[in-house]
């Protein structure tokens, strides 16, 4: 029998808070590690100045038996600690090129909560019949928007409404912390390459921010653009922070 659609894959938007679905808060042993792992993010090599560092690791989920594995970097990449990144022509500020970006360590890539929140989002997704019997390319970032000076921006990559390319792209706040701004907008995908400002109050089909550990979103790529606005430094001295887990979902169907 065919799989009931899902809100999100109905809809192109959902919205969750993963805090209540696994009965964990700030106090979790697991939360407080991958927490800790944003502390040592390098700044994002592709856009040094920007207020942006991250991590970056490729794994594959087996629909069939609910299994996920992490790829290996290649040779040279792991010479380097670095993973391969590749949107193709759908990210305009990288057109087909590959981002050599920082590897995600062991450590972090065995977080229990991590692992919880790929097998949850593959519980969000649903896939052809072709799709459900290949594996599932999953890509998991750690991003961290950092500012420390009054008036500047930190921004997101890139920086207008936009599709990823991939089917399903899901957003987990691990936390925010002195921060203004980073509100979501999410639009019918006409607006891709546009600016917020630009979309009539009809096409805004949600706009939320995320303030709690552990909310979450994620949108159905071909049916909606998105859009994550730039954060400020807040009003207290020390410097306006907010960490995001992103995991995106691609099939690897063979094509030839």
């Amino acid at each position: 029998m065919p799989v009931n659609p899902s809100t999100l894959s109905r809809q192109g938007y959902d919205r969750w808070d993963l805090g209540a679905e696994f009965g964990i808060d700030e106090g979790n042993t697991d939360y407080q590690a991958l927490k800790a792992a944003y502390g040592d993010l390098p700044e994002d090599p592709y856009a040094t100045g920007s207020g942006r560092y991250r991590r970056y690791a490729r794994g594959v989920y087996l629909p069939w038996s609910n299994e996920f594995h992490w790829m290996p970097a290649t040779e040279s990449q792991a010479r380097e600690g670095m993973n391969g990144y590749y949107q193709g022509d759908n990210n305009p500020e990288y057109v087909n090129v590959t981002r050599n970006l920082p590897a995600i360590s062991d450590e972090v890539c065995k977080n229990k909560l991590l692992l919880d929140m790929i097998r949850f989002d593959f519980s969000q997704t649903r896939w052809n019949e072709d799709d459900s019997v290949w594996p599932l390319y999953v890509g998991v970032h750690l991003i961290k928007l950092h500012i420390e000076e009054d008036g500047h921006e930190a921004v997101s990559s890139p920086n207008e409404l936009h599709q990823d390319g991939e089917p399903y792209v899901f957003a987990h706040l691990i936390y925010r912390d002195n921060a203004e701004g980073g509100a979501n907008l999410i639009a019918t995908p006409d607006y891709r390459g546009k600016q917020p400002e630009d979309v009539p109050p009809a096409d805004r089909l949600s706009e939320f921010q995320m303030e709690r550990p552990l909310e979450a979103y994620a949108i159905t790529d071909h049916l909606v653009s998105h859009y994550v606005g730039p954060i400020r430094k807040g009003s207290e001295e020390r410097p306006g922070e907010r960490a995001i887990l992103l995991a995106d979902w691609v099939p690897m169907r063979h094509r030839i």
